[in-house]
């Protein structure tokens, strides 16, 4: 599959339509029909700003290989792990490794599910996994 058969794989998805993806990526409503349909490469520009705002990975729009959605699992997981850390150093006691898998795994599974989590919900997850 072409870079522009994967950017329409994603479009189509996430139930998107040209003209709207077009419009955020900054490029003519051509353009991006000549990308998915592998008439025209899009320049780095459109892959990196298409993974960015639509949070897939960049280097599987490019080749292909490894997982589409590795990006924003990747910023779902660091979130997650900061989140903890924080919850739990914030006594000024060492973190207990156990600890900050277990919170960290509870928030990641949070984020995966719902997309966004509040400080309330930070704290009664932290309250639960205590």
């Amino acid at each position: 599959m072409s870079i522009g058969g994967r950017i329409l794989e994603i479009r189509k998805a996430l139930g998107l339509n040209q003209a709207d993806v077009a419009s955020e990526l900054g490029i003519s409503h051509g353009a991006l029909v000549n990308y998915e349909k592998g008439l025209r490469e899009p320049p780095a520009s459109v892959i990196l700003g298409f993974a960015e705002r639509y949070k897939v990975s960049a280097a599987w729009v490019l080749t292909g290989e490894g997982r589409p959605d590795q990006a924003g699992l990747d910023e779902a997981y660091a979130r997650s792990i900061e989140t903890a850390w924080t919850y739990l150093s914030r006594g000024g006691d060492d973190v207990e490794k156990e600890a900050l898998v277990k919170l960290g795994g509870a928030l990641f599974q949070y984020l995966l599910e719902h997309g966004e989590i509040s400080p309330a919900m930070s704290e009664k997850i932290f309250a639960l996994s205590a």
